[in-house]
């Protein structure tokens, strides 16, 4: 209602004056009071969405507030919840309470330096809980305006990060010894190159693991692998590395200051740590390891380089011997080089038919009987020259080749034994070299059991040649069925240059063996007398009481064909009776040589 009401009007004009203004000032009022009402409800809506806010960020961020000073004023309950410490713990403190130690220095220095700098930070920080456990957390600091301090707001995205951290343990770490696997040691040794440092890697590599697999199953040779693993990073430094690359093939990132006999000795100590380690050893063999090293910046330049010249000194210690350690020389790419020529060439000549055999006579000095023949390959080069085996004999140490020229020995030796069957040569077997190559799958074997019982030849007429080294292997274990269904098969197995190596004397009790083949080596001095005499004088006595029959090769001279003859040798053979000769000369051979009656 209105405020003015005048008890007296004096005039007409000045009352409806003054009715104008009371009207305005009502109308002003009436609007001033609409405002404020207006106003009051634009206020509680502001208050309302203040509160929202503030509930929804308390709900789904854990939220800090420090002083300039970085202590905590100011936690909500999200914080409390996922650090494990109650407010009245937090408050007063430092965000160190949370620290986790996973980052340095320079991630906090950048940090502080932002923020004090009245920027906005934002990354992904992990933290520790109370209870001890990591988590992390997508953080982003705000400046307050007044400079009075800092609002922290972070969301906890731990099972986004343990999920990538998965991902990369995938990608990056051998799940059998939790070592880095091959792409990550590969990124870690490019990363040493780039640091342009001296450093040495290495490859070590255990001998016959392939064996322990094949022998006493993939179990063991994962418990191998698994400790061997464990022994090797407990020999190396903080400050050094060790990976996986695959197999049984561990490589080494190794800090020897320029020294290169301190490197010796260090690579000499993880071969003594995988040889003398008592759990490797409870496997029921000796366990040894052959190490391959090369030195950055004087072997290779860049990581692949690097490891392709420790690879090659790898060789070089396999070549030695084994359970031995090795440092690249020059030289070995030289020999590495020549290797991959020969086996290359080697598969050419397999398929352009420039590989033969020949066949060296084996006469029986006890009794006329006819004459056997042991198969020999020869290579037929371009050149016209004509290479034997102990030219190329480094292509046997790739199996699937030795595989390939066993195959193919085989198919013309059993082609050879069809036609001297058809041409009635009288002949009493033919002998063939197997290498482990050749058992490793059951074609070589299955072979020769389809000629036999499909009547092509009889079982008597073939010999399998088996050598120490072969026996050596625990993976002859593999070899031993297979020289079983020969053996049954009526097939001769000969122990090829007995003596040359550090086979048991139980492998002539345990194994189906018919004849021991005593080494050239122990042949070519034995009229001198001392040892070489003694030990073929031995062996001859030791296979007869073992019912075995005895072959003495490389004989030469007519005067050890006497004292072999005295000894009670079985049978010799050397270029004294023959070299190798082609079919039709081996055929005639049969037929004019006295012995073969």
């Amino acid at each position: 209602m209105s405020i003015y009401n005048p008890i007296h009007r004096t005039d007409s004009g000045a009352a409806d004056v003054l009715g104008k203004v009371a009207l305005e000032l009502d109308r002003e009022i009436a609007s001033l009071e609409h405002r404020a009402r207006t106003q009051e409800g634009r206020l509680t809506e502001l208050t309302n969405l203040a509160t929202f806010q503030r509930e929804a960020l308390d709900a789904a961020a854990i939220v800090a507030v420090t002083d300039r000073a970085g202590r905590i004023t100011s936690v909500n309950h999200k914080f409390c919840e996922l650090s494990g410490y109650s407010e009245a713990e937090l408050i007063g403190s430092t965000h160190r309470i949370v620290h986790s130690g996973v980052h340095d220095r320079d991630f906090f220095r950048h940090l502080y330096r932002t923020i004090s700098g009245g920027e906005i930070w934002h990354d992904v920080i992990c933290n520790r809980a109370k209870s001890g456990k990591l988590y992390w957390v997508d953080t982003t600091i705000v400046p307050h305006h007044d400079g009075s301090g800092y609002t922290a707001i972070r969301f906890d995205v731990t099972p986004q990060k343990e999920a990538e951290q998965r991902l990369w343990r995938l990608a990056n770490i051998d799940p059998l010894t939790d070592l880095p696997n091959r792409r990550n040691f590969m990124d870690l040794l490019a990363a040493a190159t780039n640091r342009c440092e001296p450093f040495a890697t290495a490859i070590l590599d255990l001998d016959h693991f392939k064996d322990v697999n094949d022998s006493a199953g993939h179990d063991a040779g994962d418990r191998l692998l698994t400790c061997v693993a464990r022994a090797l990073q407990s020999a190396i430094g903080a400050d050094e590395v060790i990976g996986r690359l695959g197999g049984d093939e561990f490589a080494l990132i190794l800090n020897f200051h320029g020294d290169l006999g301190r490197l010796n000795d260090k690579l000499a100590t993880l071969v003594g740590v995988v040889g003398d380690h008592t759990e490797a050893n409870a496997f029921g063999w000796r366990i040894q390891a052959s190490i391959g090293a090369a030195v950055f910046p004087e072997d290779g330049s860049d990581h692949r380089d690097l490891l392709k010249c420790a690879d090659m000194a790898l060789y070089a210690a396999k070549q030695s011997g084994r359970g031995c350690a090795r440092v690249f020389e020059g030289r070995y790419r030289r020999e590495a080089e020549w290797r991959a020529d020969i086996r290359s060439a080697i598969q050419r000549a397999l398929a352009e038919d420039e590989l033969f055999v020949q066949y060296q006579p084996i006469v029986d000095l006890q009794a006329a009987r006819p004459m056997a023949f042991e198969a020999l390959l020869r290579w037929k080069v371009r050149d016209g020259s004509v290479m034997t085996p102990a030219v190329f004999a480094n292509v046997f140490d790739d199996e699937r080749t030795a595989a390939d020229i066993g195959a193919f020995v085989l198919t013309e030796v059993l082609s050879q034994i069809d036609r001297w069957n058809a041409q009635g040569v009288p002949f009493q077997s033919i002998a063939i070299n197997a290498t482990l190559g050749d058992f490793r799958s059951s074609k070589f074997v299955d072979r020769i059991i389809q000629a036999i019982d499909t009547g092509r030849i009889r079982g008597d007429q073939l010999c399998v040649e088996i050598t120490e080294g072969m026996l050596l292997d625990r993976g002859a274990r593999t070899v031993w069925p297979s020289i079983d269904r020969l053996h049954d098969r009526g097939v001769h197995i000969a122990f090829d240059d007995f003596g040359t190596g550090f086979a048991s004397l139980t492998h002539l009790r345990q194994l189906p063996i018919d004849h021991v083949k005593i080494d050239r080596s122990f042949i070519e001095s034995i009229c001198a007398g001392g040892k070489d005499r003694v030990i073929v004088e031995s062996v001859i006595d030791l296979a007869h009481r073992l019912g075995l029959r005895v072959v003495a090769e490389g004989v030469e001279a007519s005067e050890q064909e006497t004292l072999l003859r005295g000894l009670h040798c079985d049978s010799i053979q050397g270029f004294l009776i023959a070299p190798a000769l082609s079919e039709q000369h081996a055929a005639a051979f049969t037929r004019d040589y006295p012995i073969a009656a």
